[in-house]
């Protein structure tokens, strides 16, 4: 078996983290996603910083007399980007790894999970000729 075979032969697993969240600990968390999958020998892209989103509140001091006096309010969402590339069953040990045995994960810090699997096209013609 040739290197490009077992490179090729089972398939590849993108796996993006996105995580968003309002706490000063998302970079760290980021930097350790990030950190594990290189220690491991995962090929790794990020933590990129994507664009942060804000949301403004004014309310009123007093409901009923001082128009005047008002609280204002502001929560910044950061965002950050951490993709893996991996072989299927590689992949799928660091997702359980990162979901199980990281360090407890803030409640103010949201992990979505996205997985794209892309196969060879060996697979699913096997040379028959197509045309």
């Amino acid at each position: 078996m040739s290197v490009t075979q077992t490179i090729i032969g089972g398939g590849r697993k993108v796996v993006s983290f996105n995580l968003q969240g309002i706490d000063k600990v998302l970079p760290y968390i980021a930097k350790r996603i990030a950190w594990a999958a290189k220690l491991s020998g995962i090929k790794t892209v990020g933590p990129l910083p994507l664009p942060s989103t804000s949301k403004q509140w004014t309310v009123n001091k007093s409901p009923h007399t001082d128009k005047n006096s008002r609280d204002q309010y502001e929560m910044k969402v950061n965002k950050r980007l951490v993709q893996i590339d991996a072989p299927i069953q590689t992949a799928d040990m660091f997702v359980k790894f990162v979901q199980n045995k990281l360090p407890p994960i803030s409640a103010t810090v949201d992990i979505k999970i996205e997985e794209r699997v892309y196969h060879p096209s060996e697979d699913y013609y096997s040379n028959k000729r197509i045309a």
